[in-house]
């Protein structure tokens, strides 16, 4: 059998990242985790992480002696793990596409055996009914174009260690998309089926794909159960104490990830199989 993979690289130590990079030093694993300060960086040391100064849009600048003495280890890992978010504001495809396919050349130049890309469900656009890991992509917005022209490049470059990671809705700790529907009125596609996926699951999977030392693969995660919209982000928001939005009872065309294949591939059972076992987070988080 393959040596297990020691060092792992979290480019991107955010919401995800941070708890991801977490959980690996739990597991005895070597992190390297990048923050865009000197200071971000230095705190993940307190954490067991080695922090490196890092920005994918200025990735020749160091700032400061963590990043000189990390940053050739952050290309160097067993593992390297893309979680870049590609912001919301003030997001340029190209510009985007051309730092990440920097990033995959980095690592491939390094050493990185596998490389993990942290993709959105967005790739699939407005594809309906019951999706698979194979069904076609038709993005359709300039973040979801740029991730899958990222995910082919990935997938070419590390055609053995390559491994796409799609999410769904993103929820755990305060993050919830109930807070920022509540009280909103007039919203379309009440009958629409949910699609989230819980922060601690998402971290169980990419373990798993790390410790299975996956690659030339394409998965996705998705809770199992898929609510209307309508229902369940009026039964989140009224179990939070917060006003319920109110929906325009209409579509129901809308797509359900279905999780199946990935979660038979990494021999997995989700955590939280459905939306309502998802804990709500407190008013005040």
């Amino acid at each position: 059998m393959p040596k297990p993979y020691k060092t792992v690289s979290v480019c991107g130590c955010g919401w995800l990242g941070l708890a991801l990079a977490e959980n690996l030093v739990k597991d005895g694993i070597d992190v390297q985790g990048t923050k865009r300060s000197k200071e971000a960086a230095f705190d993940l040391s307190k954490k067991g992480i080695h922090g490196v100064v890092f920005d994918i849009y200025d990735q020749n600048r160091h700032s400061g002696e963590i990043s000189e003495a990390n940053s050739s280890s952050l290309f160097g890992s067993d593992v390297f793990v893309a979680n870049i978010p590609p912001g919301r504001r003030t997001f340029d495809r190209s510009e985007f596409v051309v730092a990440m396919k920097s990033l995959v050349d980095r690592a491939k130049a390094g050493g990185t055996q596998q490389f993990i890309f942290i993709s959105t469900t967005s790739v699939y656009g407005q594809a309906q009914g019951n999706i698979s890991e194979t069904r076609d992509c038709e993005p359709d917005t300039e973040s979801g174009i740029a991730h899958r022209e990222i995910e082919r490049y990935i997938l070419e470059a590390f055609p053995n260690g390559g491994v796409v990671l799609r999410l769904s809705g993103l929820v755990g700790a305060s993050r919830h998309p109930a807070k920022h529907m509540a009280g909103r009125t007039g919203i379309t596609g009440g009958k629409d089926p949910v699609n989230l996926i819980h922060r601690d699951d998402c971290i169980r999977a990419i373990s798993a794909i790390i410790k299975q030392q996956l690659g030339g693969e394409t998965l996705h995660l998705s809770a199992l159960d898929h609510p209307t919209r309508s229902d369940f982000y009026r039964w989140a928001a009224q179990a939070m104490g917060l006003h319920q939005p109110e929906f325009i009872e209409d579509g129901g065309e809308g797509k359900w990830i279905s999780s199946d294949v990935t979660l038979q591939r990494l021999g997995m059972t989700l955590r939280y199989p459905s939306p309502y076992d998802m804990p709500l987070p407190a008013l005040d988080s």
